[in-house]
């Protein structure tokens, strides 16, 4: 019976490792096509992004850092090629990113931030009656442990109830891709 459970164990483990260091190579090979947004689905994906020490910790074996190496020297060799962006500002808007910075980014310094170009987007159900509003934005900010920057994509959502859009009170983090601090 031990030994049953020590190999289903090990096979465990060695599948849990073969299935991050997949999981890192295909969110590098997504990586180029998204214009350096790290499209992270997965709770694997997200710590090989954005937490690479908690990745460390949890998949330590040859084929998963190894994975993760490539992926941090994609991402240096693609810094260069992003700078971000200028555009108008919301202050109200744009200071709900630099609180969702603090919220999921820990000693995260926030640098720089700004909204898109882009109109209020209308979302409408099928009677064409609005439903809510969003708008977007980008936060710059710096983590202590990265040489990088790292620029997160942010959407504001206010809700329509029948007589008018509602104001939140955050922000949603999206997609995050590493440039220069500039």
């Amino acid at each position: 019976m031990k030994h049953t459970l020590l190999l289903t164990l090990i096979a465990g483990a060695l599948f849990g490792a073969g299935f991050a260091a997949k999981q890192v190579e295909k969110l590098q090979a997504r990586m180029a096509a998204a214009d350096g947004y790290l499209q992270a689905d997965t709770t694997v994906e997200k710590d090989a992004a954005l937490y690479p020490e908690k990745f460390k910790q949890k998949f330590s074996d040859p084929e998963s850092l190894a994975a993760l190496d490539a992926l941090q020297k994609e991402i240096a060799r693609l810094a260069p090629q992003w700078s971000f962006p200028d555009g108008p500002h919301d202050a109200r808007i744009e200071g709900f990113a630099r609180k969702g910075v603090d919220d999921w980014h820990p000693g995260g310094k926030v640098i720089k931030t700004v909204m898109d170009t882009a109109p209020w987007n209308i979302h409408k159900n099928s009677l064409g009656v609005p439903l809510n509003r969003t708008r977007r934005g980008f936060v710059m900010y710096k983590m202590p442990a990265d040489t990088l920057c790292r620029q997160q994509a942010f959407l504001y959502t206010e809700k329509f109830d029948g007589t008018g859009y509602q104001p939140s009170n955050g922000v949603r983090l999206n997609y995050a891709r590493y440039l220069a601090c500039k």
